[in-house]
């Protein structure tokens, strides 16, 4: 283990409470001044064996070669030929340099355009996680010694249904505020339980253990007699500071409907990941885990079976995880059920090119096509799940071609940019931007005008969306033994680390050129810039063209399932 995984927990979380505060908010400069002359690449830096990709807008003072500098030696180490990239979102050129494997600090230089220093290390994972890990423990609510203000909201809550006070204390606030959303913030246990497999000992592994108790307190008390999981406490009408006395009228109500389908199946999932952990360290504690995932799964088999895309593929996900820990044969055989019924929303190779065959449809009476900003790509992530726990199962072909199929429409879409990301969305009707494929029209960036046709303008960057694919894909090349994969999820985390146009990380104390933090303002203290803390991302305008609105909570507010799916991405890469 390295000497970053020695360090001791309490030095740990006192170092990244000394960065949490010690870091200013950056700004971002336009466009044209942060990249037009900029060799774009990772900030963070790259495995030694990953695929490695530089962008240079074609249009600026390269001189068709790259040149790779040794930041120590300041001598030229490696020499590339940058080949010009037609496609979506701008003209560039690209150089390639995966061949470059030794350990070092690098910059590139192509004329009078250059890079930031960046690192290739067996290591240059674990920073991002680790700060990842580091930032729950400052968005504790409660009573915590590491929250970036705590104690607060101790008199949580109030029932909304009778009034009673009930304790839902703990817990992290969702993002930029003190929200405690069940459905975002349940994607903090999900990151978490990944990044435990990182460091499976040691003090950063009890850090771990320690921060998904703390955030547990909080589901567990959120879970009705009945076994479903309430909606949220400390929502749009709870977005304050409080006295934190029991009993007053601050209290912030607990919304005491059952949360999405989603959420309840993530929820099983968390209990059965800690169960998993924590089975032999704390087996009273694990079976508390488990018992509130088995009255959960009752509950909604009984009352919420899911029926669209994304609700099935986190019962698959959660299900097959349960039954592998609990080995309770309800888990699995309600996983294998949910996966036929995804699968008959997935468009079949038979129905030709123009229907864009491999995605899946929202539901059986919803034939748009899947689209989740929060949620990302569950289909994905529900069939490698699925293939890497019962590879012998009598269905696993079928699951291999359905995941195989899938990712070939990935591929397809990513392959439309210079930068190889996946567009947002697929439409049957023109969202705005006029980008066309088969009878299909699609985006990279969220409607400004709102996902449901309406005149909302809610709207948010694309960060959870491209890692949660990334993630997906660094699974499936590992099942279907195709190494391009991998490749395509680099260049996902490429993207929110910095090798965007504009040239700038949107994780807050990894990398450069971080664009304004979203500060509330309704709120004293307002949350700071937290090491770890991944922001929405970058968007697009009404014609699709790539935005960052610095300082607003569309593009740079922390949201949980953003750093989730960032954690888990760097992660998995680390251990592809």
């Amino acid at each position: 283990m390295d000497q970053k995984s020695r360090t001791s927990r309490r030095e740990f979380l006192e170092t990244v409470g000394a960065i949490s505060l010690g870091i200013a908010s950056g700004s971002l400069v336009s466009a044209a001044a942060a990249a037009e002359n900029a060799v774009l690449v990772n900030h963070a830096g790259y495995l030694p064996g990953s695929s490695k990709i530089c962008l240079v807008k074609s249009a600026t003072g390269h001189d068709g070669q790259f040149r790779i500098i040794n930041a120590s030696a300041k001598k030229a180490v490696f020499l590339g030929q940058l080949v010009h990239t037609a496609g979506d979102l701008g003209d560039y050129r690209a150089g390639e340099f995966s061949k470059l494997d030794a350990a070092g600090d690098y910059w590139i230089e192509s004329g009078t355009c250059r890079s930031v220093t960046f690192t290739i290390a067996r290591d240059v994972g674990l920073d991002p996680v680790q700060k990842a890990i580091g930032y729950f423990a400052r968005q504790r609510c409660g009573g915590s010694r590491t929250g970036y203000h705590a104690p607060c909201h101790l008199d949580d809550g109030r029932r909304g249904d009778n009034g009673r006070h009930q304790g839902a204390v703990g817990g992290w606030h969702d993002a930029c505020d003190v929200r405690k959303w069940v459905s975002a913030t349940i994607y903090g246990m999900l990151g978490l339980i990944d990044a435990a497999d990182l460091f499976p000992d040691g003090p950063v592994h009890r850090a771990i253990v320690d921060e998904l108790r703390w955030g547990n307190a909080y589901f567990l008390s959120m879970q009705e007699p009945a076994g479903y999981v309430m909606d949220y406490c400390g929502g749009d009408d709870g977005n304050v500071f409080t006295d934190n006395l029991p009993g007053t009228d601050d209290d912030r109500v607990i919304h005491t409907n059952s949360c999405e389908v989603t959420a309840q199946f993530h929820f099983i999932a968390a209990q059965a990941g800690l169960f998993r952990l924590l089975e032999h360290e704390e087996p009273a504690y694990a079976q508390t885990c488990r018992t509130a995932a088995k009255r959960c799964l009752n509950w909604c088999v009984a009352r919420s079976r899911p029926r669209g895309a994304t609700g099935l593929a986190a019962a698959v996900s959660a299900c097959i995880r349960a039954w592998q820990v609990f080995n309770d044969p309800r888990f699995g055989e309600f996983a294998v059920d949910c996966a036929k019924q995804l699968i008959a929303l997935q468009v079949p190779k038979s129905a030709g090119d123009a229907a864009l065959p491999g995605m899946f449809l929202t539901s059986p009476t919803d034939r748009e096509p899947v689209r989740e900003i929060m949620h990302g790509n569950l289909p994905l992530l529900a069939m490698c799940d699925l293939l890497c726990v019962l590879p012998q199962h009598p269905d696993a072909q079928r699951w291999r071609e359905t995941l195989a199929l899938h990712v070939e429409h990935v591929k397809a879409m990513a392959a439309r940019s210079a930068f190889g990301i996946i567009p947002f969305g697929v439409y049957s009707q023109n969202p705005g931007g006029n980008r066309k494929i088969g009878n299909y029209w699609y985006r990279y960036f969220m409607r400004q005008t709102g996902e449901d046709n309406s005149t909302s303008t809610w709207w948010v960057g694309t960060n959870a969306h491209l890692a949660s694919n990334g993630l997906g894909l660094v699974r499936a090349s590992r099942i279907l033994g195709d190494a391009g994969l991998a490749a395509i999820a680099q260049r996902q985390l490429d993207w929110i680390l910095g090798g965007n146009p504009f040239n700038a990380s949107t994780m807050s104390g990894v990398g450069a050129n971080q664009p304004a933090l979203y500060r509330n303002r309704t709120l004293n203290p307002p949350t700071p810039v937290i090491p770890g803390g991944v922001m929405n991302g970058l968007g697009g305008s009404p014609e699709d063209e790539c935005i960052c609105q610095s300082g607003e909570w569309t593009t740079c507010e922390y949201w949980t399932p953003m750093v989730s799916y960032v954690m888990r991405l760097a992660a998995a890469m680390r251990m592809f």
